[in-house]
């Protein structure tokens, strides 16, 4: 199961790294990639730690006022992959 979760995480971080984007705000892009590195693929911390530790870190980002609207549709549909992977962790 865990491993299984694992190739989830690692598609989801995929996905947020099309925030690397020139059209994101550099604090964004950078809040972006260091909620994956740090947090959501941190084998070191807890499953749950690190998936609900991305979402809240995603969603300061989204709260950003520069964030461009489609990249802030994008946080909301990753934050939602990561509350279902959430409830099946626990």
């Amino acid at each position: 199961m865990s491993a299984d979760i694992e190739v989830k995480l690692q598609q989801v971080a995929t996905v947020i790294n099309q925030l690397d984007d020139p059209k994101v705000p550099r604090n964004i892009r950078k809040g972006a990639k260091d909620s994956v590195e740090q947090w959501l693929l941190n084998k070191a911390k807890q499953l749950d730690v690190r998936i609900a530790i991305t979402q809240n870190k995603l969603e300061e980002l989204y709260e950003d006022p520069n964030i461009p609207p489609e990249f802030g549709t994008l946080i909301l549909q990753i934050n939602t992959a990561l509350e279902q992977m959430l409830a099946d962790a626990l």
